[in-house]
C-alpha cells in the first residue's frame, strides 16, 4: 500500500476551515434546502460546517483527541466551585484496578482490591532493560510492541490528574456496580483520552473466550478441512472484554446484542465472525476496537430518543487516529489492520460517503494481495469473511459503475469452488447451501461487471455484447431455479403475521402473502430472493433494447417482489435485527421503477425515510436523481415535506455527512471522478419512462 497517499487520504478524509456557528452536539445545525452534492458532480455552494471543532474531521494534519489544550485544562481544574482532589496516578498498578480508576496497593500477585472483588488481577510486564532487542510487530500474535508500553506515560502527571479528577467514580466492592454493558439508555459516563493499550491492557489475550474450532489463520498458512469448520451450528462464545472501561463495555454488549451481519448487508455470517471472531481481534488490536464501538455507538444513539453524535464522533476519531499511528510506524499488516479498513468503509457507507469508502477500498485491495493469494484466503474462517465483506463493495461499485472488479476473477471462482465442496462434505448443512448461493451469485455478479465496462471501454461489439448479456440473464435465473429445495422450504415460509403491525392504508403491497418471506435459519432465501430481482434489474436495465410489452411486465414484477418482501420484513414483527439494512440496496434498484402518481412516488419516499431512520444515509447525488424521478425537488433535502419524521438528530448526521462529501470533491478528485460513474448510471429516465409506460 503507499502508506504515505492512505496516510493523507484518512487526514483529509472531511471538514472545512473556518469557525462553527454553534455547537456541533447541542442541537441541529442550520440547514440550506440545497443539496451538497459537490463531491458527486453536483452544484451548490458549501453549508456552514458545523463540525470545524472537531479536530480529526475538519482536515487537520494530525489527528486530534477532542479535548482542550493544556492550558485550557488547567485553567478549568483550578476554576471556582469545581470540586478538584488532586492526587498522582499509579503507574505501575494492576490493569483491572486502572481500568477501573480506582487506586490500587500492588500487593503482588493479587491486590487487594481485586481479591475482595474476586477479580482477575494482572500487572503489566515488567519494561524490558534500555538498548535490549526490538520487538516484533506482527499483529498476528498480539504484537504488544505495535502499542504503547503498559508502564508508559502518554503525558505528564499533572494532565493526568486532571483526566481522572473528571471521571465519575468507579464503586468499590462493598458498592453496587454500574449500569450493565447491556443497558438499552444511554451510558452517563465521560470518555478518556488515555492510551487504552496502557490503561486497558489490550495486549492480554482475554480469558473465558476462544474463537471457534477454527482459529484464523493470519498468515493464511493454515488449512481446514471443510467439514471441520463449517457447521452452521457453530456455537457462539461470547468475548471477555470485563477488563475494557465500562464505556467500551457498554457499547459492545450493545454491538453483541444487536448488530448482525444483516447490519453489513452480509446474506450469512460464518460460525458468528462478527459478534465473536471480529470482537475477539479488536480486544487485541486498539484502531480495529475502536471502529467496532463507534460503529455501535452510531446506532444507539439513532435508537436512543436523546442519542447524540459525539460518542460516535469520538471513537470513530480515535479509530482513525490509531490506524494512522500504524501506517507512520510502517508495521507489517495483518488481517486486524484489513479488518480496520473494512468497518471504517462501512461506516462510510451508512454515512453515504462512497468517495471515501472508495478511498477504504483501494488501501484494503493492497492488503488482500500482500497478506493473501486466492487459495490461502480460503484457508481461514476470517480470510473467508474478509473476501465476502470486502466482495460486497467490490462488485456494487464496479456493477453500479460499469468498472471491472478490483479482485481478479479467480478470487470469487476460488470462493464459488472453495464452498461447493463444503457443501458436498456436509450435505445437511443449511448453512453451506447458503454460501454456495452467495459465492454463484458474486461470480455471476462479477461476470456482468466485467461485460459492463469492457461496452464501456468498447472492447466488445454490439453483437457480442447482446449475445453475452442474454447468456448471463440465462445463468442469473438458472442460478435462482437451482436452488437447492431445502432453502425454499414451505413449512419456514411465514404465514402468521399476528402481532405485526397493521400495514399502511397507502400500501402498494399486501405484505401479508405468503411466499414473500421465509422465518429462521431460512431467512437468508429471502434476502437472496429480493437480490435475484434486484440483479435482474439492473442486468435488463444494460441490455440497451428498447422493451416489449413483455419484458416491461417483467420488469414491474421484479419490482414489485422487492417492495413486497421489503415490507413484509418491516411489518413482521421477528424480523432479525438489520434485515431490513440487508434490503435496502435492492429497494433503491426497485425504485426506479415505481409508478409515477403520488401514492407509489410516496410509499417508496416513506421507505427511504424509514432506512434513514436507521442510519443508512443517502448520497447527495442519488437523493438528486430521485427528486427527477419524483419531479419534486424537495427531495434533495428530505423525503417527506415539511421535514416529516427528520428529527435534530438526524438533521446532525445528514449534515455531518454531506460536509464530508463536499470535502471530498477537492481532496479525492479521482474518486470522485469514478463515484459519479455510479450514481450516473441509475438512469433515471428510463427508468422512469419504463415505469410509466403501460
Amino acid at each position: 500500500m503507499g502508506d504515505y497517499h492512505y496516510h493523507h487520504f484518512l487526514s483529509s478524509m472531511a471538514g472545512v476551515g473556518g469557525q462553527p456557528n454553534q455547537s456541533p452536539l447541542e442541537g441541529p445545525p442550520q440547514m440550506s434546502h440545497q443539496p451538497q452534492v459537490l463531491a458527486m458532480g453536483g452544484h451548490g455552494p458549501p453549508m456552514p460546517n458545523p463540525y470545524q471543532s472537531l479536530g480529526y474531521f475538519t482536515g487537520f494534519p494530525e489527528p486530534i483527541m477532542f479535548n482542550a489544550p493544556k492550558s485550557q485544562r488547567s485553567r478549568r481544574k483550578s476554576a471556582p466551585g469545581l470540586d478538584h482532589i488532586k492526587h498522582r496516578r499509579t503507574r505501575s498498578g494492576c490493569f483491572t484496578c486502572r481500568s477501573r480508576r480506582v487506586k490500587c496497593d500492588e500487593t503482588h500477585p493479587i491486590c487487594e482490591r481485586c481479591r475482595k472483588g474476586k477479580r482477575e488481577c494482572l500487572y503489566p510486564e515488567p519494561a524490558p532493560p534500555k538498548g535490549s532487542g526490538g520487538s516484533t510487530s506482527k499483529e498476528s500474535s498480539t504484537a504488544p510492541s505495535q502499542q504503547a508500553s503498559p508502564t508508559s506515560s502518554r503525558g505528564d502527571d499533572d494532565d493526568d490528574d486532571d483526566r481522572d479528577s473528571k471521571l465519575e467514580p468507579i464503586m468499590d466492592e462493598d458498592e453496587e456496580e454500574p449500569q450493565s454493558a447491556t443497558s438499552t439508555t444511554a451510558p452517563m459516563f465521560p470518555l478518556r483520552r488515555s492510551s487504552t493499550t496502557s490503561s486497558f491492557g489490550l495486549q492480554r489475550v482475554p480469558t473465558g473466550y476462544r474463537y471457534d474450532s477454527e482459529t484464523p489463520s493470519f498468515d493464511g498458512n493454515k488449512s481446514s478441512s471443510p467439514l471441520s469448520t463449517g457447521t452452521a451450528t457453530a456455537q457462539s462464545h461470547r468475548p471477555d472484554w470485563t477488563f475494557l472501561p465500562h464505556e467500551l463495555q457498554f457499547y459492545l454488549g450493545y454491538f453483541y446484542d444487536n448488530i448482525t451481519h444483516y447490519h453489513y448487508g452480509l446474506i450469512s455470517d460464518a460460525g458468528d465472525f462478527f459478534r465473536t471472531t471480529l470482537v475477539g481481534l479488536a480486544l487485541r488490536n486498539e484502531a480495529l476496537l475502536y471502529a467496532i464501538v463507534a460503529f455501535s455507538a452510531y446506532h444507539h444513539a439513532l435508537h436512543n430518543p436523546h442519542g447524540r453524535i459525539n460518542e460516535f464522533l469520538q471513537y470513530y476519531n480515535h479509530s482513525v487516529k490509531n490506524l494512522l499511528e500504524c501506517l507512520k510506524r510502517k508495521e507489517k499488516y495483518s488481517i486486524a489492520t484489513l479488518l480496520t479498513i473494512l468497518q471504517l468503509a462501512t461506516i462510510e457507507e451508512y454515512l453515504g460517503d462512497w468517495v471515501n469508502l472508495m478511498g477504504h477500498q483501494k488501501a484494503a485491495l493492497e492488503i488482500f494481495t500482500q497478506l493473501f493469494t486466492p487459495q490461502t484466503i480460503m484457508q481461514s474462517q476470517t480470510g473467508r469473511a474478509a473476501l465476502t465483506w470486502y466482495g460486497r463493495f467490490d462488485l456494487f461499485v464496479a456493477i453500479m459503475g460499469s468498472f471491472e472488479t478490483t479482485l481478479p476473477r479467480e478470487w470469487y471462482l476460488e470462493a464459488a469452488t472453495y464452498h461447493d465442496s463444503c457443501a458436498a462434505a456436509e450435505p445437511d448443512s443449511v448453512f453451506w447451501k447458503f454460501e454456495v448461493c452467495s459465492a454463484k451469485m458474486q461470480l455471476i455478479s462479477m461476470k456482468m461487471a466485467m461485460l459492463y465496462a469492457r461496452r464501456v471501454k468498447e472492447e466488445v461489439t454490439a453483437e457480442d455484447f447482446a449475445a453475452e448479456h442474454q447468456r448471463l440473464s440465462r445463468c442469473l435465473d438458472d442460478w435462482k431455479n437451482g436452488w437447492d429445495p431445502a432453502l425454499v422450504d414451505p413449512s419456514h415460509l411465514v404465514t402468521d403475521f399476528s402481532g405485526s403491525r397493521a400495514p399502511d392504508p397507502n400500501d402498494i403491497v399486501n405484505p401479508f402473502t405468503s411466499g414473500a418471506l421465509f422465518q429462521p435459519p431460512l431467512f437468508p432465501s429471502t434476502v437472496l430472493t429480493a437480490s435475484y430481482h434486484s440483479m435482474s434489474l439492473l442486468h435488463d436495465s444494460q441490455s440497451g433494447i428498447r422493451p416489449t410489452g413483455e419484458a416491461k411486465d417483467k420488469l414491474r414484477e421484479h419490482a414489485y417482489k422487492i417492495y413486497q418482501i421489503f415490507e413484509a420484513v418491516e411489518f413482521w414483527s421477528h424480523s432479525p435485527p438489520g434485515g431490513l439494512i440487508a434490503l435496502q440496496s435492492a429497494l433503491a434498484v426497485a425504485a426506479l421503477y415505481v409508478q409515477r402518481d403520488p401514492r407509489h412516488q410516496m410509499w417508496i419516499r416513506r421507505k427511504f425515510v424509514l432506512l434513514e431512520a436507521m442510519g443508512y444515509i443517502f448520497p447527495a447525488t442519488m437523493r438528486v436523481r430521485m427528486a427527477e424521478l419524483f419531479a419534486d425537488d424537495t427531495c434533495t433535502r428530505w423525503w417527506l415535506p415539511n421535514d416529516e419524521g427528520f428529527p435534530p438528530l438526524l438533521q446532525n448526521i445528514r449534515a455531518y455527512a454531506d460536509e464530508r462529501n463536499a470535502m471530498a470533491a477537492t481532496t479525492q478528485r479521482d474518486t470522485v471522478q469514478q463515484i459519479r460513474h455510479v450514481f450516473s448510471r441509475m438512469n433515471i429516465r428510463e427508468a422512469a419512462r419504463k415505469a410509466a409506460e403501460n
